[in-house]
Order: structure tokens, then C-alpha cells, then sequence
């Protein structure tokens, strides 16, 4: 998956680019691990460190998520291309991003490619999707011993409280 690509195509994260790119990765790859994790999905998530002076790409675990930053002077595509073909044809492939040369690559090689705006629309509809779950299983409301007594039972209960 090509991060920029992602945060581009977000109109959240791209906002947030503009002050403090490092936040919107961040929050990328936060977003991206329960989303992987939903969709139990293998993820490499790839930063380009095209015009950055490291000679070496870095490689770092974030939860469940393979975030790369490429050596100098190579593009996440490059690095994508060079991956996908490497990968046993038993593997399913899903190639997010939005690099028209890259999508054509992906298709020849045989693997999927997912457009950065449908992913970005499937993690909102998925979170949303999730939280109207967890809501209806939470408990509407709060259950009390008072609940299950009478008045009279009550009000003893009540006056010995006051006593000690």
C-alpha cells in the first residue's frame, strides 16, 4: 500500500499532512492496524524516501502492520512493483493505491488493485459498521437492587444507611 498515496487521497489525513506529516502517518497506521486486524489481512504499509538522504530503506513492525520507508531515490511504487512480483502466485494481493502505471502493473502481474479512495471509504464504513455493533451489545441502562423491590423494602434499606 502506498501511504502518501492514502493520505492524499484522505481528506482528513491530507488536512492533517499540511501541518505535521508525521501525525497523518501515524494516525495512518493506527487506523490501518484495526482495520487490518478487522479484516484479518496481512499489511505492508510504504512511505517513499524519495527526496530523503537515507541510502537504506527501513523496515519497522507497528501491531500488525509492515511499515517501509524506501532507501533514497526509490518510489513506493518501485518498491511495491519489486514486491508484488516476488510473492508466490498462491498469495492474494490487494495493491492499494491510485498510480494509474502502477494499477496496470498490479493487474498484469495478477494481483488486485484497490484504488486509495475505496479503501479509505471501506475503513470509515468498517469503523462505523464496528461501533453501531458495540453499541447495540453495550446494556441501555443500569441495573439496581432497588430494581427488584418494593417501596417499603426500599425505604428500610434506606434508613439504615443514614444510621451508620
Amino acid at each position: 500500500m502506498d501511504g502518501y498515496n492514502v493520505i492524499h487521497g484522505s481528506d482528513d489525513l491530507k488536512r492533517l499532512s499540511e501541518i505535521k506529516l508525521e501525525e497523518a502517518r501515524e494516525k495512518l497506521i493506527s487506523d490501518l492496524n484495526g482495520y487490518s486486524g478487522f479484516k484479518g489481512w496481512e499489511t505492508i504499509l510504504v512511505f517513499d524516501a524519495y527526496q530523503q538522504e537515507s541510502f537504506e530503506t527501513r523496515e519497522e513492525m507497528h501491531g500488525r502492520i509492515k511499515v517501509v520507508f524506501t532507501e533514497k531515490n526509490k518510489t513506493a511504487d518501485a518498491y511495491i512493483e519489486k514486491l508484488v512480483y516476488g510473492l508466490p502466485n498462491s498469495y492474494t494481493v490487494q495493491v492499494v493505491t491510485s498510480d494509474y502505471t502502477l494499477q496496470r502493473m498490479v493487474l498484469a502481474s495478477g494481483a488486485q488493485r484497490v484504488p486509495s479512495r475505496e479503501l479509505i471509504e471501506d475503513m470509515a464504513i468498517t469503523l462505523k459498521n464496528f461501533r453501531d455493533k458495540t453499541k447495540k451489545s453495550e446494556p441501555k441502562q443500569r441495573v439496581t437492587l432497588s430494581d427488584f423491590m418494593d417501596e417499603d423494602t426500599l425505604e428500610k434499606f434506606r434508613r439504615m444507611r443514614i444510621k451508620e
